[in-house]
Order: C-alpha cells, then structure tokens, then sequence
C-alpha cells in the first residue's frame, strides 16, 4: 500500500478493495443496499484506523468502530446483525481465534484509550466530505493514532 500520507481516503479505500478482494464476499453478490453502505463505512474503518482483514484486524475495527465514531455500540450490533455480517465469523478457523484472541485481549485497552482520545469521533456514514482528503490529515483532525 502506498504512504498514507500521499493517499486520499478514497484510494486507500480502493487500494484495501484490491488487496482483499477475494475475502470481501460482499463486494462481490449482491446485498440490501442498508447492508452495502453498512460495509462501506465498515471498510472505511478499516483503512481509516490502519485494521487488515485478520481475526485481530476484524476485533480491533470493532473496539474502533464502538469507541471512536459515531455508530456506537448497540447501533453496531443492530448494523452487523442486519447486513448478516456474523456470518464472515465463519471464514475464520479455531486456529485464528487461538493466534489471535490473546493479542486483540491485551490490545483492547489502548484501543479504547486512543479511541476516547480522539478529537471527535468518526462520523461513521457521513464519511463523504473526507473521500479526497488524505488520510493522514485525517487522522490529524480527529487525533487518531493507530496501532
């Protein structure tokens, strides 16, 4: 991926469809448009706050996602429950949860940390406005440092 610091948000966006496109399964059947913009921010999260599509990636964009934007908890749940999202929990083995789970558990407390030490948080569907900004000013605006 190039430096982030020379790319918008909308080609690290681009940049994260490419890199993952045979794991994204709902960038490739068709989906309620509710659950299609769900994903959309979701990805969004995902480049924004430097999360990769791993077991530990995944959790960490949730504690991101639940502490750091606008969706907040219950409204995550409602999100991932309607755009059937737990259903991706299956493309992950025993093996994954058990390489994982010990580093996203000691990595949870600085997640929420930094998260509550944003500036604002992430407005997480009215993410339009910063498409063409770069990604590190982004960051900048909203005192977001990743992992």
């Amino acid at each position: 991926m190039a430096t982030e610091s020379n790319i918008t948000l909308r080609q690290g966006l681009e940049q994260f469809y490419t890199e993952h496109k045979d794991y994204l399964s709902h960038t490739q059947k068709e989906i309620a448009p509710e659950a299609k913009a769900f994903f959309k921010s979701h990805d969004i999260a995902h480049v924004l706050f430097g999360c990769d599509i791993s077991l530990f990636g995944e959790g960490s964009v949730k504690i991101w996602t639940i502490f750091g934007t606008t969706l907040g908890f219950w409204q995550h749940i409602r999100g991932y429950k309607e755009a059937n999202a737990f259903e991706l929990s299956k493309n992950f083995r025993f093996v994954d949860f058990v390489n994982n789970i010990l580093k996203l558990l000691i990595s949870i407390p600085v997640l929420i940390l930094r998260a509550k030490r944003m500036h604002k948080p992430w407005p997480w569907s009215e993410f339009e406005p910063y498409l063409d900004t770069p990604i590190s000013e982004i960051r900048k605006e909203f005192n977001i440092h990743i992992l």
